[in-house]
């Protein structure tokens, strides 16, 4: 997977504006920097390595930019407790993420604490017409 990634990071500008994003000197050094990863690293670890490359890069670049490249399907997140989310290019990959049952009967016992029901979305029925 690593080899993709690369080829991505040659033509960046081309990837984003077919995203419909602009192409700025900070965010390309961001996707430059994520394709180039050979780990998942997380937000301050891509500014470290972006500002090599582009010293005008801030955190909040990195933090909005790495939420529209994740809505557009472009990267995805990994949620770690008590640490920083880390992050790699490509789409979230839900089916292989790990469900711990305890963990979801915990997080269905507070909602329906305060009154809420949780729906997993796989079996979600589609709205009536």
């Amino acid at each position: 997977m690593a080899e993709p990634a690369r080829t991505m990071a040659h033509d960046g500008t081309e990837v984003l504006v077919r995203a419909g994003l602009r192409a700025t000197a900070p965010r390309l050094a961001i996707w430059q920097s994520l394709c180039e990863a050979d780990d998942e690293p997380d937000a301050v670890e891509l500014l470290r390595r972006a500002a090599i490359i582009e010293p005008r890069t801030s955190l909040g670049t990195v933090y909005r930019f790495l939420r529209e490249l994740e809505q557009r399907g472009l990267a995805a997140s990994r949620p770690i407790a008590h640490e920083r989310a880390r992050w790699r290019t490509g789409p979230a990959d839900d089916a292989t993420t790990p469900r711990d049952p305890e963990a979801i009967a915990a997080v269905a016992r507070l909602a329906a604490a305060f009154g809420y029901r949780l729906v997993p979305v796989a079996n979600a029925m589609p709205a009536p017409e």
